[in-house]
């Protein structure tokens, strides 16, 4: 099992973390230049199918219950399109029905990337496979906060994923770690 770091700037955010799970960190963000408050959640999704339909199901109740600009960013173990995968095994239609049904019951926008698109990768049986499984999402009311987002994924290092990093202003260049990165 995986685990979840979020890491962000202090100088540029109030960060209050308001509940950690097994999978997910809760917090509320208020950007100290322009005062804008949010809610963030970073999640680590279950890959075990046994365990995915809670993980959707909590999403969907704290999406009736947070009445907030909300975002959530981290790894979600599903894919939207056939492209966002490279190598192995075709994927079927079912693969790709969880996260597209929540963006569109919720009202969620899949951030655009700037760049290289996947964020995981494995060697199986001689062949490499690449896939998009950690990204950010915005509820309307957060994409409304930050029109000018800027999402980019980092390199594969020693771990199988690699970090999502979300600039809410890209207009001003950040400092060196303003970014949150998952």
């Amino acid at each position: 099992m995986g685990g979840i770091w979020l890491l962000w700037n202090s100088e540029n955010v109030v960060v209050n973390v308001l509940a950690k799970e097994t999978r997910a960190i809760h917090c509320n963000v208020v950007e100290r230049s322009t005062s804008k408050n949010y809610k963030l959640t970073a999640v680590n999704a279950p890959a075990q199918i046994n365990e995915k339909d809670d993980s959707w199901n909590h999403l969907n109740c704290l999406n009736n219950v947070i009445h907030s600009s909300w975002c959530i960013l981290g790894d979600f173990n599903k894919m939207l399109h056939p492209s966002e995968k490279i190598g192995g095994a075709r994927l079927c239609a079912s693969r790709l029905q969880r996260l597209n049904n929540f963006l569109v019951h919720s009202k969620y926008h899949d951030a655009h990337v700037q760049g290289r698109i996947f964020t995981w990768k494995k060697l199986l049986r001689g062949n490499l496979i690449y896939e998009k499984l950690n990204r950010v999402i915005f509820r309307e009311d957060c994409l409304q906060l930050f029109p000018n987002y800027l999402v980019t994924n980092g390199p594969f290092t020693c771990f199988d994923h690699s970090y999502v990093s979300l600039n809410t202003d890209p207009a001003h260049p950040p400092r060196k770690g303003t970014n949150f990165r998952y």
